[in-house]
């Protein structure tokens, strides 16, 4: 049940915290809503614009656009995907700022960074710009930090987004981009055609030399066999054919000889061969010209009108020459083709001829591998030559798959920075900070300020809250108000925390003993144990009060006492020294002892702060003996003492004790020293002894976490 409770939130509680808590969390809202509106007024403004591209992931066919592969969305998918990362490349980022010159740009180009800056105000040499690819680079970087690209949804959308200082230049950037792309898919496109064009009529021009090859098979099969075909066949028709083929034979043989001699002479210029070779009457009558000239050249001087005259004519003669003999040449090429005509048309008249006529199974085996050779060399022919043309008209008509259907639009309003979220966001952000740190504050680092904090980080009762009083130099000590004032809300505090102290000592028979201490200095121990000691007093128990604060007594101070010797100088004069090794204490008590003046209290008052360790002398036999004795005599015995952190006296005289009152004042103490403190007293206190804590909220002399007085001599 006690487990059950303790995992129970009390929302009033945390606003309780929140309300103790509301300065630090106020301070925290106002500080990062002030940051954030300097960094809202003095970042640079960031203007994005988005061109929307649609993607189509079938291929476009204009001259058949009724032709559509079947859909599949996985492979739609991974096609605009694809077209996704086409958009983020740097080949195409590169073309964009070529084509928008963007490393020429304020922003994109060469720029300052802050450590050249930094250089440049200290007088160093600053690095030389990058110039060439270097430039290019870093304006791909900034350009790559620029560009979003992102599929809209599940669509064929793409949004390409680009973010610039400048809203006209975010603008024409991306549709520069997104233009600079489907051109390119363009002309990737026309260049895919243009390769697979070549391609094809490379394939073309061999298929059709197969294919003659193959005609030419055919028919010289057929004249090689002549004979042995018309003998076969028996008719006279073909043996026409024979005589006709053989006539044509000869004559396509005397041709190619009288043109290969033809070229040969062109080749050489010797034009009487030339004229010799082809009976060409017209270049006889020309060469004759140009023997007369030649001979009239030798016989003139060498700057003479005349010879001038007939190297013109000679030149002008040449040329005719060559015109002469080009066209000759020309001429007997027709002939060539017309003969080789002739005779492929009798090949062809001979085949026809043999067609249905009884051949031999040899003669059959060989005419039907050779017509398939050429009808096989005929259907390639046919299909290359088909998608040849099909490839060149869609290569006209060429168009990219996708398309910009929205061009970007000059943006009005700033993407970045938002004011509105940024605000927003720095407020939330803000507010749980401020609860963060107020709930850090609360619990684990900063100073007490309620009662039901304090119980939450000392796990123990609460005796008392000591309500907020002024204490001013000169005038009554706090502690005087529990007997000059009794009837003020200052001494009702100290009669609860003895209330408190009676409840955790209701089964203590004989005089008990109660430890007042704290974390740290400054923290209203000495008052309170004091105050205590009065409240038991005036309640008519028989009360001593031990300063037993030996590092830094001030009991003596509040009664305004000045001793002769106090409570470290009995100590000391009881221990044992290497003169007198059996030494023990013989001063009487009366020099350190007496009353307090406004109640019957008794006081075993300290003089002055120790210059030595006081460790042991709280160890030894005489204060032992000296609480045991103060047990015996008095009710209640109340022992002021050093403070748990800065020294370790504190830890001797706790077994001693049957209860410890640890003081708190308001918000001085961390949380983690007040855990410290906690563990160590426990560690040293006899179990059954109980502590208590009290939450001085009183202003003390002293205000400060300062060891002084525990660390000095």
């Amino acid at each position: 049940m006690n487990q059950l409770n303790e995992d129970i939130v009390d929302l009033r509680e945390v606003f309780a915290i929140l309300r103790r808590q509301l300065r630090l969390i106020v301070m925290t809202v106002v500080i990062v809503l002030a940051l954030a509106f300097v960094f809202v007024i003095r970042t640079t403004p960031q203007y994005t614009a988005m061109a929307l591209i649609r993607v189509n992931p079938q291929e476009t066919n204009l001259l058949n656009p009724t032709v559509a592969a079947a859909a599949n969305s996985n492979v739609e998918t991974t096609q605009i995907e694809t077209e996704v990362e086409i958009l983020k490349s740097s080949r195409l980022a590169l073309k964009t700022i070529e084509t928008a010159k963007l490393h020429k740009s304020e922003e994109f180009g060469r720029s300052v960074g802050l450590f050249d800056k930094f250089r440049a105000v200290l007088g160093m040499e600053l690095p030389p710009p990058p110039t060439g690819q270097a430039l290019l680079n870093e304006s791909l970087k900034k350009f790559d930090d620029a560009l979003t690209v992102r599929r809209r949804g599940l669509t064929y959308l793409v949004g390409v987004q680009v973010t610039s200082t400048d809203p006209e230049q975010s603008a024409n950037i991306a549709n520069t981009h997104a233009l600079t792309y489907i051109d390119a898919q363009v002309s990737s496109r026309i260049e895919t055609s243009n390769n697979a064009s070549k391609l094809l009529r490379e394939e073309r021009d061999k298929a059709s030399q197969r294919l003659a090859r193959s005609n030419e098979s055919l028919r010289r099969y057929v004249a090689d066999n002549i004979d042995r075909l018309s003998e076969e066949v028996g008719t006279e028709q073909l043996a026409a054919l024979k005589g006709k083929l053989g006539n044509v034979t000869g004559r396509l043989g005397e041709l190619r000889q009288s043109l290969d001699a033809a070229n040969t002479a062109v080749a050489q210029q010797n034009w009487s061969m030339l004229a010799d070779r082809i009976s060409d009457q017209a270049l006889v009558t020309l060469e004759q010209e140009r023997q007369g000239l030649l001979q009239q050249l030798q016989g003139t001087g060498a700057d003479s009108t005349t010879r001038v005259d007939l190297d013109r004519a000679l030149a002008d003669l040449d040329k005719r020459l060559q015109d002469r003999a080009r066209t000759a040449v020309s001429d007997l090429k027709q002939d060539v083709q017309q003969v080789t005509t002739v005779e492929a048309g009798i090949l062809d008249e001979i085949q026809e001829a043999m067609a249905g006529r009884d051949l031999s199974s040899r003669t059959v085996t060989e005419i039907y591998g050779l017509n398939r050779d050429a009808i096989a060399a005929q259907q390639l022919y046919d299909n290359v030559i088909s998608r040849l043309r099909d490839l060149e008209a869609q290569a006209v008509v060429q168009i990219a798959d996708s398309r910009m259907i929205s061009e970007a639009l000059v943006p009005s309003q700033p993407s970045y920075p938002n004011k509105t979220l940024v605000l927003a966001m720095a407020l939330t952000l803000a507010s749980v900070l401020g609860v963060g740190l107020a709930l850090l504050k609360e619990f684990y680092y900063g100073g007490v300020t309620s009662a039901n904090q304090l119980g939450n980080i000392v796990p123990v009762k609460v005796g008392a809250v000591v309500p907020k009083l002024s204490y001013q130099q000169g005038r009554d000590t706090l502690a005087d108000k529990v007997s000059k004032e009794p009837m003020t809300q200052f001494a009702e505090a100290f009669r609860k925390l003895r209330a408190s102290v009676d409840q955790a000592l209701r089964d203590r028979t004989g005089g008990a003993v109660v430890l007042v201490t704290s974390a740290i200095p400054a923290e209203g121990k000495s008052t309170t144990a004091l105050s205590l000691a009065r409240t038991y007093a005036l309640a008519g128990k028989r009360t001593l009060l031990i300063d037993a604060d030996l590092r830094n007594p001030s009991i003596h101070q509040f009664i305004r006492e000045e001793p002769g010797m106090g409570l470290l100088e009995y100590l000391q004069a009881g221990q044992p020294t290497a003169a007198d090794p059996d030494a023990k204490g013989t001063d009487p008590a009366e020099e350190f002892y007496v009353l307090d003046p406004l109640s019957s209290l008794g006081i075993i008052l300290g003089s002055r702060r120790a210059n030595v360790p006081t460790d042991a002398p709280l160890q030894s036999d005489a204060f032992r003996d000296l609480v045991a004795n103060a047990r015996n005599a008095f009710d209640v015995v109340v022992i002021d003492s050093a403070p748990l952190i800065p020294v370790v006296d504190t830890q001797y005289i706790a077994p001693l004790v049957d209860a410890a009152v640890i003081c708190v004042r308001f918000g001085e103490a961390s949380q983690v020293e007040l855990r410290t403190a906690y563990a160590q007293l426990r560690d040293t206190l006899p179990v059954e002894a109980d502590v208590l804590s009290v939450l001085n909220c009183f202003e003390g002399g002293v205000q400060s976490y300062r060891y002084d007085g525990y660390y000095g001599g």
